[in-house]
């Protein structure tokens, strides 16, 4: 265990964004919250173990304080939802052996081990650059493909770090954008102790120079993420797929076909700054109408909001951070293409639901034509409300100030992560104008625009409930966390 001065560096107060394109901080954040979330987040270091039960539920302990901080909640708020965690997680325990850099392959995928792989990156983050460690033990070949045990045909550090609905990869990248040091440790221990689950997503030669086979390499920039998603639409290889059709069965029997769209994704392993951020661009626009019209029905509207999915968008705020820390291109192009064959794959497994761009961006969508808010309303003062619009339209003229106020009451600790990721999104592309993915393989990819973003947040704001206007709080469809029934993801 890390002593006094240990866990002060390892658990500092949250540092600045990483680079500019970077999620902002909102105002609100004070110098009693900073003492707070600091405090919260060695304790449960301290106290509580990886998983909070036994069937490797991931504590959301640390996403939940710092995205509520960041958003601006008050010291209160964030003792309450500590309050919510302890109740809930797993006290620490110690493994039965230490490990160290010769006993590392002994214990991959065993939770047990949870604690002892965490002693040991902490030490990591605090003898060297956290870059680095990160460098050296999630994209290093030697921990991928470098095993030299019979029993393990490679030892898939970048699969396990892709593991577990993309929580590792949340860990260390919520690490890395919060320097938080003690937090990138938590995240590579987890990454450490899921299983491997498969080398056909995450094939050796991403990781060597150049990272694509001569088969398959080109000179261009690789094909559109819309157009990927095209063809796997029209793939008849899927069509018997069902919405239970296990993701372990995906990547088993469909991985190398999912590696191959990956592969015509990315085709270069060294992009420069402006390729890397048009293919982040891509990807976020992707992972978002993944979820976005996954649970949209042309006659239904928006009906589903789908929890595996839910991740795909919550888990891409950290690539930005990724991105910005890793050195190697290689390491860059590895973990684009990876992250992107398991989005497809989640995807697919998911039962592959229809994208209907045409219908989700015709229809009006919650926050230009909001229905009556229950419960008591500002009443706009007519005379001096400027412009003169309506009194709904004046109440809340930003609908991301409504959204974001909602979520971060609501008592689900996923719903204020993903509403955030939205709004970063939005300011980002917001100024998306319709036409600019006419060229795309995607039927009806000339409608989707910036406010792509700003639809899906009103309407997942919608189907979770707004609890601050008087609604009540709803869950995610498929949610393993709460034995709610929903309608179908694939019904017509």
């Amino acid at each position: 265990m890390p002593n006094k001065t240990q866990l002060a560096r390892l658990w500092p107060e949250p540092g600045p964004p990483l680079t500019t394109e970077s999620p902002v901080r909102w105002p609100g954040i004070s110098p009693e919250s900073t003492a707070a979330v600091r405090d919260y987040l060695q304790k449960d270091f301290e106290q509580h173990h990886g998983f909070f039960n036994l069937v490797g539920a991931h504590n959301h302990t640390p996403f939940h304080l710092l995205v509520e901080w960041v958003l601006g909640g008050a010291p209160e708020h964030l003792t309450a939802i500590w309050d919510q965690h302890v109740a809930l997680e797993r006290p620490r325990f110690e493994s039965p052996h230490p490990i160290t850099e010769e006993t590392f392959f002994d214990h991959l995928g065993d939770e047990q081990y949870y604690r002892a792989y965490l002693y040991f990156f902490c030490d990591l983050v605090l003898r060297k650059p956290v870059h680095a460690v990160v460098e050296e033990w999630i994209f290093g070949t030697r921990v991928n493909f470098g095993s030299e045990k019979a029993a393990l045909r490679e030892d898939g550090m970048v699969n396990r770090l892709l593991a577990g609905f993309l929580h590792p990869l949340i860990y260390v990248g919520f690490g890395l954008e919060f320097s938080l040091p003690g937090l990138v440790a938590e995240g590579l221990a987890h990454t450490a102790v899921h299983h491997n689950a498969s080398s056909t997503l995450v094939p050796r030669y991403l990781f060597d120079k150049p990272s694509v086979p001569r088969s398959i390499r080109s000179n261009s920039a690789g094909v559109h993420a819309f157009s990927i998603l095209a063809r796997i639409q029209r793939d008849s290889r899927y069509n018997s797929l069902g919405d239970t059709f296990k993701f372990d069965n995906i990547h088993m029997k469909y991985g190398e076909d999912v590696q191959r769209y990956a592969a015509e994704w990315i085709t270069n392993g060294d992009m420069n700054s402006k390729e890397i951020a048009e293919k982040m661009k891509e990807l976020i626009f992707c992972n978002v109408v993944i979820y976005a019209m996954g649970g949209w029905n042309e006659q239904m509207g928006f009906r589903h909001a789908e929890f595996v999915l839910m991740h795909l968008v919550t888990s891409s705020i950290t690539m930005q951070s990724y991105m910005a820390t890793l050195t190697s291109t290689t390491s860059k192009s590895a973990l684009l293409r990876a992250y992107f064959a398991r989005s497809l794959a989640y995807w697919i497994s998911r039962g592959r639901p229809l994208l209907r761009p045409r219908s989700f961006f015709t229809s009006p969508h919650p926050t230009s034509l909001p229905p009556p808010i229950p419960g008591p309303t500002p009443t706009p003062n007519t005379s001096s409300t400027f412009p003169k619009i309506s009194a709904l339209g004046n109440i809340t003229p930003n609908p991301w100030l409504q959204i974001i106020q909602s979520a971060l009451v609501h008592p689900d600790d996923h719903l204020a992560k993903f509403q955030r990721t939205l709004a970063y999104y939005g300011a980002l592309y917001g100024g998306v104008k319709a036409g600019e993915f006419r060229g795309t393989e995607l039927e009806g990819g000339e409608y989707i625009d910036g406010t792509l973003f700003v639809r899906t947040a009103g309407w997942t704001m919608l189907r979770m409930g707004r609890v601050r206007e008087g609604e009540k709080s709803e869950y995610w469809a498929s949610d393993p966390n709460f034995s709610i029934s929903f309608v179908s993801l694939t019904a017509p």
